[in-house]
């Protein structure tokens, strides 16, 4: 009697195209901007610490979202506007909290003052930094305008990264400031120094975590499946490899 039953059921199943395969995943569309080294394209393919943890994530999941790099703006625009959008890696501040949904932290990154290798000065103490005579920072920026809030008035500013560090590494600045440990390794193999050229030094400028920024449309048992995927491969040391590998060791 079941199995007649069950002939049945899968008759009427077939009769009204109801499908007998498994649920595909949701559509999402994964987006991201240049910000070297935890996003940005190289020869047309996207790269990063932070792209490489996404994949990492997508793996755990067993699912293969296309990431697709687009310039920051537009990719707020999306998120914004559009169903079903993940961007990364961005900063979860208090002005944004409450407008997407978030799995991370990706990375949980600071801003250190950073002085050439084998400089014996002590530098403890923001006041510290105000004392030197040129600190090398960019000229516009997050953290341009936490340095003007600051008050320092000994900036050596510039447009490019890559001669922040020159500056310092050459002695025409006493300190630098402008990217966290992974970026500084990659200004300065960008610049073709050694990247044992810098020393950090104790002077925290600031501290930020960079997260996924979800569209509040998709559901939380997707949110809450990101999250742990992102827990399993921390906790695994597939994401302790991943930053290693952007450190330099």
């Amino acid at each position: 009697m079941c199995k007649k039953l069950l002939i049945v059921a899968l008759s009427y199943m077939l009769m009204f195209g109801v499908s007998l395969a498994v649920a595909e995943p949701m559509p999402l569309t994964i987006i991201t901007e240049d910000w070297p080294p935890y996003n940005y394209e190289e020869e047309g393919v996207v790269k990063g610490f932070s792209v490489e943890v996404v994949q990492a994530i997508m793996k755990e999941l067993n699912v293969n979202y296309p990431i697709e790099l687009l310039p920051g703006a537009r990719g707020e625009d999306m998120l914004n506007r559009d169903p079903h959008v993940m961007n990364f890696s961005l900063f979860r501040t208090t002005e944004r909290e409450n407008r997407y949904k978030w799995i991370g932290p990706l990375s949980s990154e600071a801003i250190y003052f950073y002085k050439k290798k084998g400089n014996p000065l002590t530098f403890s103490t923001i006041e510290d930094a105000k004392g030197v005579k040129s600190v090398a920072s960019r000229h516009k920026g997050l953290v341009f305008s936490v340095l003007q809030k600051e008050r320092f008035t000994n900036l050596d500013t510039s447009a490019y990264p890559s001669s922040i560090v020159k500056k310092v590494v050459y002695g025409r600045a006493d300190l630098g400031v402008g990217e966290p440990p992974l970026g500084l390794i990659y200004r300065l193999r960008q610049a073709n120094l050694p990247i044992d050229s810098l020393e950090q030094t104790q002077v925290k400028l600031l501290e930020f975590p960079l997260y996924i920024a979800c569209t509040k449309d998709i559901p939380d048992e997707v949110i809450q499946q990101w999250q742990g995927a992102l827990e399993k491969i921390k906790t695994s040391g597939i994401y302790t490899k991943i930053y290693h590998k952007y450190l330099g060791k």
